[in-house]
């Protein structure tokens, strides 16, 4: 199996419009994608119906996922391929 890449994309102030072409291109291709609170609907909206929507985010003293795992999880990802 090939290993998948990693990509960090700003999502701003959450209008798709204000992404650059890479981020953009970046979630119309990916397998999956790891995001948090300050990820638009428009912007998710952006990627394939098959794409692995997974919510790793943090509100201000709430934490759903630790940085650590969030880290671990999108090596995880890559190391199956996506």
């Amino acid at each position: 199996m090939e290993q998948g890449m990693v990509f960090l994309v700003g999502a701003g102030p959450g209008d798709p419009l204000l992404l650059t072409e890479r981020g953009k291109q970046c979630l119309q291709t990916a397998d999956a994608v790891v995001y948090d609170a300050l990820a638009s609907a428009s912007v998710l909206n952006l990627t394939r119906p098959d794409c692995d929507l997974i919510f790793a985010g943090k509100i201000a003293g709430l934490h759903h996922k630790k940085q650590s795992e969030t880290n671990l999880l999108l090596v995880e990802l890559a190391q199956q391929g996506k």
